[in-house]
């Protein structure tokens, strides 16, 4: 398919991905997370789960890098779930990429989905299979700070309260595989409530704040880490 420019949607990536209007659009955090979730140690044929997954951008970045990786992406709001699906088409990964409709109180859904990718599918009394990795974006902007958008689906999927880490993060601790990994972002100043989220089993490995002027704090912070891991945490700076 090609885009206004004449480009197909893969050659557009990722300007020519469709993002409803009225939607949150993404921006650099977003792709700044796929590039950690591709760079981590995991399974070549690794299945990832990406929460609040927009149009998809997170997930189908990963894919586009990773051509024999997976991904389920999950979404509260139905019209972006609808242009996920469509942008994976565009891009040619539909076959490992699907979109799921739902809060992240899901999980056995997703995991339902999960078994779906498998060869045999879902298969009666076999347990449901786990994640290697669950990425998210949530909305970390805090409720009340800020400007509001005009728009409900933006508002969504920028503002959280004190429930949205705890959350994504418990739901990513019982979708993971012992030694899969939590991928997460978030703006710079929430890193203390990111921290004090993750459920036990959810070791925290590098924290990597992310920095667009040499003069001033860290605008992000990224996030990994692993179920049941014991690794020593490494502090990482990045500069655009």
């Amino acid at each position: 398919m090609k885009t206004a420019e004449g480009r197909t949607g893969a050659e557009a990536f990722p300007a020519g991905l469709e993002q409803p209007e009225g939607s949150f659009r993404f921006s650099i955090d977003a792709l700044l997370l796929a590039d950690m979730a591709a760079e981590a140690s995991l399974p070549e044929d690794a299945v990832v789960a990406d929460l609040g997954t927009g149009c998809g951008v997170v997930a189908l970045s990963v894919l586009r890098r990773k051509p024999l990786w997976k991904a389920v992406g999950l979404e509260l709001q139905p019209e972006l779930v609808a242009a996920a699906r469509r942008n994976a088409c565009r891009l040619g990964v539909s076959s490992r990429f699907f979109a799921v409709q739902g809060d992240v109180a899901v999980r056995e859904s997703l995991r339902a989905t999960r078994a779906a990718l498998e060869p045999g599918g879902v298969v009666e009394g076999r347990a449901l299979p786990l994640f290697d990795a669950v990425l998210c974006n949530p909305p970390w902007r805090r409720e009340g700070t800020g400007r509001l958008p005009p728009s409900d689906m933006r508002r969504t999927a920028l503002f959280g309260d004190t429930r949205t880490f705890p959350a994504f993060f418990s739901a990513a601790d019982g979708m993971l595989e012992n030694g899969g990994l939590l991928a997460a972002v978030s703006g710079a100043e929430r890193t203390a409530e990111m921290l004090a989220a993750l459920p036990a089993r959810l070791h925290p490995e590098v924290l990597r704040f992310v920095f667009t002027r040499r003069d001033a704090p860290a605008v992000f912070v990224l996030l990994l880490a692993r179920k049941n891991g014991r690794a020593d945490m490494r502090v990482e700076r990045l500069e655009l």
